[in-house]
């Protein structure tokens, strides 16, 4: 009886292994469908800024397509992959469609300099929060919001010299309190306006996002 059951979860995890190699050569196909060659990856600074906001847009339509379908759906199982893939040259391609957004947003908020830094930096280093939040305009205000509040809590911790490791029962509470849901909510009841009035100006209608964004891979998805 032991026996058989040390059998059948050798071949369980042997399955499994497969399963996970088959997603694996699936999802590299697919992103390479969309990035066309390996010294694009590479060299994506140096492609055409239309052909960069092309890949940038169906890459993170995939990202999204992927997650839902979920392929790789083990913890990092995904993400972790497509780091494999594009190491660290995958923040630098979402900058492309990121940081214009991110320039329109703030100019409606009247904010510039380190949260455009820092807003960047936390969408592009999220990449399937990104591509969630491009289905609506509510999801869009959740991602702005949860940026902003990080962001403030980061920039009031370096402003008041919180850093060290003294410090440190003061940057949990702090933290705390600007990560509370409360205050969110209470960013995106401010910040709704002009994020949707910006996700309407990204997508002429903001319904026609999913379409508009629609990996032209599904068809490769055999």
């Amino acid at each position: 009886m032991l026996e058989k059951n040390i059998k059948a979860t050798l071949l369980e995890i042997k399955e499994k292994k497969e399963s996970i190699l088959i997603e694996q050569n699936l999802v590299k196909n697919r992103i390479m469908m969309i990035v066309e060659s390996e010294d694009n990856i590479k060299n994506f600074k140096k492609l055409p800024k239309s052909k960069q906001t092309k890949i940038a847009r169906k890459l993170v339509a995939e990202i999204g397509f992927l997650h839902e379908s979920n392929i790789l759906n083990e913890q990092d199982g995904l993400m972790g992959f497509l780091k494999g893939i594009f190491g660290n040259s995958l923040s630098g391609i979402l900058q492309t469609i990121v940081e214009p957004m991110v320039n329109s947003l703030l100019s409606g908020l009247g904010l510039t300099g380190y949260f455009k830094d820092f807003l960047v930096s936390f969408i592009t280093t999220n990449p399937l929060e990104l591509a969630k939040a491009l289905k609506s305009c509510e999801a869009m205000t959740s991602l702005v919001a949860q940026a902003l509040s990080e962001g403030l809590a980061m920039m009031i911790m370096r402003e008041q010299g919180l850093e060290g490791s003294g410090y440190t029962f003061l940057r949990n509470a702090l933290g705390g309190a600007v990560k509370d849901t409360k205050f969110i909510e209470s960013i995106e009841s401010q910040v709704s306006g002009i994020v949707c009035q910006l996700y309407d100006s990204m997508t002429g209608k903001a319904s026609d996002v999913v379409d508009k964004l629609k990996p032209e891979t599904a068809a490769a998805a055999t």
